[in-house]
């Protein structure tokens, strides 16, 4: 695949996200998709990958989700990426918020493989997400 077909793909893979096209997300992931949230964690499987992306946005209803930019070179495409939304619940991760609107920034990096996404890798700093959320007190878990 070409460069610009893997940006296609990652395209349309946020674009799914951001209308919770959860199936078509799945599709869009190898069947050896693995998904690095921080750096040394790593979640096997798009289903994972998915599950996670349900706990973390769907709590926001609607949301906008626009790609910034891409680059790429050879089997990789990074993604930058602004997500903006209004919280819908009271609670976010288990967490009470007192503010409702998100606003963040994050970077991802893709890998390809036969035309599908092998690997995610992503970059944000959840202190600002719980910062703007109000939260005052951290779950670590």
């Amino acid at each position: 695949m070409s460069v610009e077909e893997n940006k296609k793909i990652a395209q349309k893979f946020y674009d799914s996200i951001a209308a919770k096209q959860y199936d078509e997300v799945e599709k869009l992931c190898h069947r050896d998709f693995v998904y690095y949230p921080q750096v040394d964690n790593v979640l096997s499987g798009a289903k994972s990958f998915v599950d996670l992306e349900r706990l973390n946005m769907d709590p926001f209803g609607d949301f906008k989700m626009e790609v910034e930019f891409m680059i790429g070179e050879s089997d990789r495409v990074a993604v930058y990426l602004i997500v903006e939304g209004d919280l819908q619940t009271e609670k976010y991760h288990g967490m009470t918020v007192t503010n409702k609107h998100l606003r963040m920034g994050f970077m991802t990096w893709l890998q390809f493989k036969d035309g599908k996404i092998i690997e995610k890798r992503a970059k944000y700093d959840r202190f600002d997400i719980y910062k703007q959320l109000g939260i005052k007190e951290l779950s670590l878990q």
